[in-house]
């Protein structure tokens, strides 16, 4: 019998997505168990979308929660428009770099070959 601890990881990524500023905005919710996602809110389709099955009967519980949907339907304008003003704000909307662009040959392991592969960093 073992004593070790056995870990378990639940994550949240919430994602702003935006296109010309804000004009159009997409947000996601995205809620992963040990590195897999089983459940994701996107507010293009308005729902919680469940990608397993304890993700699908979240998902119907979330969807017909009214305090929960509402606040997720809520976070294109309480979370990405808010946030956007103030990166803005801060300097961080509208800041280009240049881009760094390095192409080299990589080395081929068979010689007899005249196929070569081109690596890009940027």
């Amino acid at each position: 019998r073992s004593s070790a601890a056995v870990d378990y990881a639940l994550e949240e990524k919430s994602e702003c997505h935006y296109v010309n500023g804000t004009q159009r905005v997409r947000f996601l919710d995205r809620h992963f168990y040990n590195q897999e996602e089983f459940l994701y809110f996107d507010s293009e389709v308005g729902k919680f979308i469940g990608k397993t099955e304890f993700g699908r009967k979240q998902a119907d519980n979330w969807n017909n929660n009214p305090d929960i949907i509402e606040n997720a339907r809520s976070a294109v304008e309480t979370v990405c428009k808010h946030n956007y003003g103030w990166m803005q704000d801060m300097g961080a909307i509208g800041r280009k770099v240049q881009p760094e662009v390095v192409v080299s040959v990589m080395p081929h392991e068979d010689p007899s070959t005249e196929q070569h592969m081109l690596l890009c960093n940027v």
